[in-house]
């Protein structure tokens, strides 16, 4: 398996409200120090026209005339989008690959970033994703080992420690995703010792795994198309089944109420499907998911 060293990188994130406090200082002529919610340590000195980040320094004025240039567009976006502090430069914390475009964002300043690749929302925008994630992983008992599937930037992963999981196995098929990561704090379990990170599909992952080595499995696929349709297989589920020990609980997202694909009601497929492997449904959330066991 292709493990991931997951690591912080030592740069500065800031977000749209950062930079908001950053003019108003300016505009006020006052002193500012406070810390961002992503972690970067932010001082503005008008007298000497710097704006401090962490170690780095650069011209209050630039920053002032670059907020001002986005101001509009990102004051009235629904999830704001971060900036990193590159060379010198204030950039977007954004990736493009020959066919992706991904970009981190945040719907509240309190709440963790989210991920949106090809303008798909990979979080939420409706609530905090952390709290989402804690949802996700509530039946997950103190001591269990996990499997965490498209684990993205590790919020599951983040909740099943919380909860006092042993060990989790985290999986992510996307390395842009794991390296946007990198840059955003609250994704900081990923680099905990009780996490195995791996860069590769779940699907080329399970028939490595024992039988009965997990006690829980947190599958949070990206919605149903025509390239993710493996993802919400019965085949995919056999191994689940297979790799859980007897009273082992899944939770299986399943997206928005009354999604379909293709006139096909999706939550009701995954129903059936678990069930036809030997599932148990334990409950289903509409617009959220389905929890089972392995009897």
């Amino acid at each position: 398996m292709k493990l991931f060293d997951w690591r912080l990188r030592d740069i500065p994130v800031v977000t749209y409200w950062d930079l908001q406090r950053i003019v108003s200082a300016a505009s006020k002529k006052v002193e500012l120090s406070f810390q961002s919610s992503q972690g970067t340590r932010i001082r503005v000195i008008p007298e000497e026209r710097l704006v401090c980040f962490n170690e780095v320094r650069m011209s209050l004025y630039e920053i002032v005339e670059l907020y001002l240039g986005l101001k509009k567009r990102e004051h009235e976006a629904e999830c704001k989008t971060l900036y990193c502090i590159v060379d010198g430069s204030l950039r977007k914390l954004m990736l493009s690959s020959s066919n992706k475009q991904y970009k981190v964002c945040k719907a509240r300043e309190e709440w963790a970033p989210t991920l949106i690749v090809n303008g798909i929302v990979m979080h939420t925008l409706r609530r905090d994703p952390l709290e989402d994630a804690r949802d996700k992983a509530v039946y997950v008992k103190r001591g269990a080992r996990v499997l965490d599937t498209c684990a993205c930037f590790g919020y599951t992963t983040r909740a099943c420690l919380e909860r006092g999981a042993s060990y989790v196995l985290a999986t992510e098929i996307d390395e842009n995703v794991l390296e946007l990561s990198t840059y955003n704090i609250y994704s900081s379990a990923l680099g905990s010792s009780r996490v195995d990170l791996v860069n590769e599909s779940i699907l080329d992952v399970t028939p490595l795994l024992r039988d009965s080595s997990f006690d829980a499995v947190i599958h949070d696929p990206p919605r149903l198309m025509s390239e993710t349709g493996d993802l919400y297989s019965e085949e995919l589920y056999r191994e689940f089944y297979r790799l859980l020990g007897r009273g082992g609980v899944l939770f299986h997202y399943t997206g928005a109420t009354g999604s379909k694909y293709r006139g096909v009601n999706v939550q009701r497929g995954v129903i059936k499907r678990l069930r036809n492997v030997g599932f148990q449904i334990v409950r289903c959330v509409e617009g959220f998911g389905v929890y089972a066991v392995k009897p």
